[in-house]
């Protein structure tokens, strides 16, 4: 009997049963998830990468575009400190929509594996302190930023989102490739994912680890001194065949300001922000 002296129905049962069901499969699944990455996570140095705190974030959605309604359900972020890899946020989140049968297709991830988890609300809140003010990397950072500045809007407060985008620098840094899909550039480079893509945990693992390839590279053209955050964030926007001899220049005087102190090189865009 309830405090109100009407016994349950059998059907409010099985709801509320189901919900604790699904509640704990999904402590147990970002448990798994999490302890199977972690010790392959701690183990290797980034070394390539810049010092300082970097973000590697990912998202899987229900759709393409927050604009046309898609949700974040599942979320991983991963930082690097001084080229060492630090903690993951790694969640579920219930967007209180279902999960279309093509997601699931592809990432696996059902409704009935959100039941549990935090919402929206909830996640950004807990991913946006995660972040801080560090920059994001993310594979086409276009798109997570997207959901990113849109689901935790309430939580930006109009801050900008610093990102850093692999695709970017891939095309800058490796021209010539048939396929810059993650999936295509992990196997030509022998990046082993621990466990299957399209999943966020697995999506950061590769994605730091492609990040630190393309900043190895990145570091062999210029002088070691000039490689740091805003090099990298000023390649982005530099024309994919002009990439290699700007990195070569970085460090030389330009000719219209030899002889200047304080240049940098050849080709340095003017704007320092990524749309």
């Amino acid at each position: 009997m309830t405090r109100f002296g009407t016994a349950p129905r059998s059907g409010d049962h099985r709801l509320e049963r189901a919900r604790q069901i699904g509640a704990a499969l999904h402590r147990w699944m970002v448990s798994f998830l999490f302890e199977s990455t972690k010790q392959a996570w701690r183990d290797p140095l980034l070394i390539s990468i810049p010092s300082g705190r970097f973000v590697v974030l990912d998202f899987e959605t229900t759709g393409l575009s927050p604009a046309q309604g898609a949700r974040v359900i599942e979320v991983s972020a991963r930082e690097v400190v001084d080229g060492r890899a630090g903690d993951e946020f790694l969640t579920f989140v219930d967007p209180g929509v279902r999960v279309p049968a093509e997601i699931t297709q592809i990432t696996g991830i059902t409704t009935a594996m959100l039941s549990g988890a935090p919402s929206s609300a909830a996640a950004m809140c807990q991913l946006t302190s995660f972040i801080g003010s560090s920059p994001i990397v993310c594979h086409n950072a276009g798109f997570d930023r997207r959901f990113y500045e849109f689901e935790a809007s309430a939580f930006l407060c109009g801050k900008q989102v610093r990102a850093f985008c692999t695709l970017l620098l891939a095309r800058r840094i490796f021209p010539g490739r048939r396929s810059y899909r993650l999936g295509g550039l992990i196997d030509e480079m022998g990046i082993a994912s621990p466990g299957r893509l399209h999943r966020a945990s697995a999506d950061t693992f590769v994605t730091a680890h492609l990040f630190d390839r393309i900043c190895a590279d990145a570091r062999s053209r210029c002088r070691a001194e000039h490689f740091d955050h805003d090099v990298l964030h000023r390649l982005q926007r530099i024309r994919i065949a002009e990439a290699h001899g700007w990195l070569a220049a970085l460090g030389s005087p330009a000719p219209s300001s030899r002889g200047k102190p304080g240049s940098l090189g050849r080709g340095m865009p003017n704007s320092t922000s990524l749309n």
